[in-house]
């Protein structure tokens, strides 16, 4: 019994390496998408200091934190890109009596990764739980949940975000998810929390 932590895990402080080696790539390029494998596609990743590593449908890539970025286009096409995610940290229970270890573990990780993203990022404009009053409904490509939906999954579990300071920059999102079956304990699931970019957040909602 106990946690099994997931091949990706990466510390707070990669995390803050990650965000600063992010911080001047020309994001309206990456949001165009890349070119298929080939020389175009090296020369394409090159630009941003990227190495391609897998191809299967998405594109991931390495970057010079050692990090894997994934590049999730539109539909079966590479272009245009919606969403950059990468893995922070990630683990899994032994069995469903483990799954409280889960939560509690991830309960403890949240506020460093948070940290770490804060010292990049600057305060984010909210910052809370699934069960948080002002939740929000809304959030650029993110998926909210119904409400009903949230609560009894309790899925997103911590949730961050911060929008773009200058044109250009993207959404930027930290969630802590939670697997099928964590909450209720009938199976043994898993808890990942994720870092994730998005083009044109809360477009429907500015004046």
């Amino acid at each position: 019994m106990g946690l099994k932590l997931e091949r990706v895990s990466r510390t707070p402080q990669q995390l803050i390496e990650e965000l600063r080696g992010l911080a001047d790539v020309d994001w309206a390029t990456v949001w165009n998408g890349p070119p298929y494998p080939g020389q175009g596609l090296d020369m394409w990743c090159a630009q941003f200091n990227w190495v391609p590593t897998s191809f299967e449908r998405v594109l991931s890539v390495r970057t010079d934190s050692e990090g894997e970025l994934v590049l999730s286009p539109s539909g079966g096409s590479w272009a245009p890109v919606l969403t950059v995610t990468q893995e922070q940290w990630g683990a899994w229970a032994e069995t469903g009596l483990d799954n409280p270890l889960v939560i509690e573990h991830a309960t403890r990780i949240w506020p460093q990764y948070l940290t770490a993203a804060c010292s990049v990022l600057g305060e984010p404009v909210w910052e809370g739980s699934w069960d948080s009053e002002d939740f929000p409904e809304k959030l650029g490509g993110y998926r909210i949940p119904p409400r009903d939906e949230r609560f009894e999954d309790k899925d997103p579990y911590r949730l961050a975000y911060w929008m773009p300071t200058e044109p250009g920059k993207p959404l930027v999102v930290l969630a802590l998810g939670l697997g099928l079956g964590l909450v209720d304990t009938e199976d043994a699931s898993g808890s990942t929390l994720r870092l994730k970019f998005y083009p044109t957040p809360f477009e429907s909602e500015r004046p």
